[in-house]
């Protein structure tokens, strides 16, 4: 899994990392991710292309894959626990 993460976030991309996940810059990693971890975007439609990550994941390019698309997830007021929860679950609560 690729996970792309806002600048200013580096505190989860380090936590992250040593959890075993691949964390790229969205600006510094020109590919399709298959999560993006952001904060304080109230719309990130808006952003200009040049800013906003590619949202093609990089396994719909993996035939008979179950995942399609990109997990957005707002970092704002959550743990590292919760964001690898929501990564490892790709919702952001239980079902059940």
């Amino acid at each position: 899994m690729v996970v792309g993460i806002e600048r200013g976030l580096e505190g989860f991309k380090e936590k992250l990392e040593q959890r075993g996940y691949q964390v790229v810059y969205e600006d510094e990693y020109p590919y399709p991710v298959d999560a993006y971890i952001y904060i304080n975007h109230p719309n990130w439609m808006e952003l200009s292309d040049e800013i906003r990550p590619e949202l093609t994941s990089s396994v719909e390019k993996r035939s008979n894959h179950k995942h399609h698309g990109v997990l957005i997830i707002n970092a704002q007021n959550k743990s590292i626990d919760e964001i690898e929860q929501i990564l490892n679950n790709r919702v952001y609560s239980p079902l059940f």
